[in-house]
């Protein structure tokens, strides 16, 4: 820029040559141009220009060197109107200004750029007036979109701390002078942690844990402790017992000693869990209980015939049973059918050549349907090993089902057919105690019905059951 300013013709500008400038100028001028800060002088009263290499590398060719000698106002069109009442209240006599921050969008490298900058402008007396003016100027684009950046972040930062849902607690770790953890103090805490622990976040901050939460288990200072040394987060559930509640955590390293943790009071949920587990224990228990002395008062029963009888019986006391443990799994919300079919024909269903083929929905049983409807499967399977389907390796069944919802309740459709070695002659005359117990159950536990035939090919039989349980079951007679 030196070279510049010497090669200009400044003979053809109200300036003159450099001989007849005034010396406040030429001092200003080569104070200017031996100084790597960007700065700049408007002098006289058009405001002729001069500029630095510093201020030249902020410029950007539109300018630059057009705007060596150029008029101020004719240079800075876009930003006259907020830069030409600051340069004039310099020049009228008011003394030096400070600018920080301010916006100017200039144009540059080819479009219009945001640029931020600050600066001072300081008058050059001549003799008794002002001369012009002397700019130092910045452009602190970088840094103030680096504050925003940070302002923006730390404000939505703050507007989820605030407003989040779960407790967060900024923490660091209290170490002995051996560097043991012994406690830590909240730093800050959200909102929530009033409405979740009970404690106001005024008697947290700056505290000691063990201060705010008397009684606080050892276990959660330790937990902390190795999450700020090993840097690994952590996923737990503890209880404070002075607070006679459970919380969930998630905690995190923020620090070389401090941490975050997020918490939501989990107290009622896993109160309910406890209750929940406690209770289908207690009915599992209680109903395996039950059928444990069936089975035994069967087993003790005397009869003429006791190998069979006792056979019998303890097919369907067994049928039952696995009824019941399909029960227990799903906590007594009921039973899936094909789990339950497969209980009672799993003998039957090889890979290789199954003698039992079966097709349905997915579907769930209500709890009151699946024992009944369980022994009314295990009479069809015991009465198609002894005499039907299953009697012969060239027999088979098929069992199918599907759900009717065209009524008022949703009815289960389960087809039962079986594939007789031998074509049937004729359909059975007598009626067994298998067909009771369809009866007994299907008719009479469920109110559903029972259709039996006997074509050539063997038993068909439909079952229908209501979805829905009845108000009150009858007891199946014994």
């Amino acid at each position: 820029m030196g070279a510049l300013t010497r090669a200009h013709d400044w003979s053809a500008t109200s300036l003159g040559p450099p001989g007849q400038w005034p010396q406040s100028l030429r001092t200003a001028v080569r104070l200017m141009l031996n100084t790597r800060h960007p700065m700049f002088i408007f002098w006289g009263p058009e405001l002729l220009q001069f500029y630095n290499d510093a201020y030249r590398a902020t410029m950007g060719p539109e300018r630059h060197p057009a705007a060596l000698g150029q008029r101020g106002q004719d240079c800075w069109v876009e930003i006259w109107d907020a830069i030409g009442p600051q340069i004039a209240l310099v020049m009228s006599g008011q003394g030096a200004t400070w600018h920080e921050d301010q916006l100017l969008p200039v144009t540059r490298h080819g479009r219009r750029e945001d640029v931020w900058w600050t600066y001072s402008y300081s008058p050059i007396d001549d003799g008794a007036r002002v001369g012009g003016v002397l700019v130092v100027c910045n452009d602190v684009t970088q840094e103030h979109q680096t504050r925003e950046a940070l302002r923006a972040s730390e404000a939505h930062w703050r507007g989820l701390f605030h407003n989040m849902q779960e407790g967060v607690v900024l923490c660091e770790m209290v170490r002995d002078a051996a560097g043991r953890a012994i406690d830590y103090r909240f730093l800050e805490v959200n909102p929530a942690v009033r409405r979740l622990s009970g404690i106001p976040p005024e008697a947290m901050v700056g505290q000691l844990a063990t201060v705010a939460i008397p009684g606080l288990e050892p276990v959660w200072v330790e937990t902390f402790d190795q999450v700020t040394r090993t840097g690994q987060p952590a996923h737990f559930e503890y209880g404070v017992a002075s607070l006679n509640r459970w919380f969930e955590v998630s905690a995190y390293r923020t620090g070389a000693n401090t941490f975050a943790a997020l918490f939501l009071n989990v107290t009622e949920r896993r109160l309910a869990a406890e209750r929940q587990t406690l209770l289908a224990r207690e009915v599992d228990h209680r109903a395996k209980n039950a059928l444990a002395v069936v089975q035994a008062a069967l087993r003790l029963t005397r009869a003429p015939d006791v190998p069979s009888y006792m056979q019998a019986v303890e097919g369907r006391v067994a049928a039952l049973a696995r009824a019941q443990t399909l029960l227990a799994e799903d906590r007594w919300t009921g039973a899936d059918l094909r789990a339950l079919l497969t209980g009672e024909l799993e003998p039957f269903l090889s890979a290789g050549s199954p003698r039992v083929r079966m097709q349905g929905p997915a579907l769930t049983l209500p709890a009151g349907a699946a024992q009944p409807l369980a022994m009314a499967v295990h009479e069809l399977a015991t009465n198609a090993v002894k005499h039907g389907g299953l009697a012969s390796p060239s027999g088979g069944v098929t069992v199918t089902w599907r759900v009717d919802r065209s009524a008022e309740a949703p009815t289960l459709q389960l087809c039962w057919t079986e594939r007789l070695a031998t074509p049937l002659a004729a359909p059975p005359t007598r009626r067994g105690f298998g067909s009771r117990v369809l009866d007994a159950t299907i008719r009479q536990q469920l109110g559903g019905s029972v259709a039996l035939a006997w074509p050539p090919e063997g038993l068909a039989c439909t079952l229908t059951v209501p979805l829905r349980a009845p108000p009150s079951l009858p007891q199946l007679p014994m």
